[in-house]
């Protein structure tokens, strides 16, 4: 049975006991993170037991056996110091116990619940795919990036009072999604109707939506079509639909979150999590048009500046801006 207590002072040795054992796993299969960084230097023992002796750090026991530990804390300077979240360091477990990564992240977010929380936030490395996919699958989506010396991080969030999925349109969906583009979009710059429509009956595989998990409302989504042409035209927003099953290449066409939940990571957690599906596709790139003032933003995500865009769209100037993805 799973039991979950503050750690002591007494439980340091355990602890790194446990971070001993989980480098000693990274170096036998070549991963590169706190076994490639000077880890003990930056955190002697010393900072273990002042943690513990705060009643930061927490351990995971399994038939008394401790296999888990995790430190929550309240500040992070790599974020903005907000106390309304809880900041997630120094998550390891034993080898050999799988799951236990997931139930302290559990824990972690009932307690955060249970003293108020806004949500839990945590950052991992940017050069390791495979827990990147494990922390998405547990609904912490990467909401932007670091460098804090030679480590570059990703920093995610998962918020305790908005809890959102990820999950693919639907036909029904038709009416709250154009509302949506209504709200985020002025009429000329609007796809057609017509279009959209047609879109959401033929590829609604191509419309990524967040969705609350408590009442069903869609937050936000993202659409897109695949293309092998080189730039995105006027034609791909009205009339038929240009999406070619087999093309190269991802035409994003709309990127839209409801003005009640901006300024908390939507955009970035769809844009995100589409980039790395285009990657897993195999496809070459992605494409956007996007108002000069968005140009900064996109670029934080590895879009490059193509110049003034062939679409027109709306009667306004628009910018393309391409993402390498091989």
């Amino acid at each position: 049975m799973a039991e979950f207590s503050a750690a002591s002072a007494a439980d340091v040795d355990v602890i790194l006991d446990m971070i001993c054992a989980r480098m000693a796993w990274m170096d036998e299969r070549g991963l590169r993170q706190w076994n490639a960084t000077d880890y003990f230097g930056c955190y002697p023992r010393a900072y273990f037991e002042e943690g513990a002796a705060r009643g930061d750090f927490y351990l995971l026991k399994e038939e008394g056996r401790p296999v888990g530990a995790v430190a929550l804390f309240e500040k992070d300077g790599r974020w903005d110091d907000d106390p309304a979240y809880f900041y997630v360091h120094h998550l390891t477990t034993r080898p050999g116990h799988a799951g236990a990564g997931a139930a302290m992240l559990r824990f972690a977010e009932d307690l955060g619940r249970r003293r108020g929380k806004r949500g839990i936030r945590l950052d991992s490395a940017v050069d390791n795919p495979r827990l990147s996919a494990y922390y998405e699958d547990l609904g912490y989506p990467a909401v932007s990036t670091f460098l804090e010396g030679l480590y570059e991080g990703v920093r995610r969030v998962k918020y305790l009072d908005l809890p959102l999925a990820f999950c693919r349109a639907e036909g029904e969906n038709l009416e709250e999604l154009w509302e949506i583009e209504g709200q985020c979009f002025p009429e000329n710059e609007m796809c057609l109707r017509e279009n959209f429509e047609r879109r959401l009956a033929q590829c609604p595989d191509h419309f990524l939506l967040l969705r609350r998990t408590d009442s069903g409302e869609i937050c936000a989504f993202l659409s897109d079509i695949r293309s092998d042409a080189p730039h995105l035209t006027d034609d791909m927003f009205s009339g038929a639909v240009r999406h070619v099953p087999a093309g190269d290449g991802m035409m994003l066409l709309g990127l839209n979150v409801r003005p009640a939940y901006r300024g908390r990571g939507l955009a970035s957690m769809l844009l995100r999590r589409r980039i790395g599906e285009a990657r897993r596709m195999g496809l070459s790139r992605m494409v956007l048009t996007c108002h000069d003032h968005l140009l900064l933003y996109y670029s934080a995500f590895g879009f490059l500046p193509a110049g003034p865009a062939l679409s027109q769209w709306g009667g306004t100037r628009w910018y393309e801006m391409v993402l390498p993805l091989k």
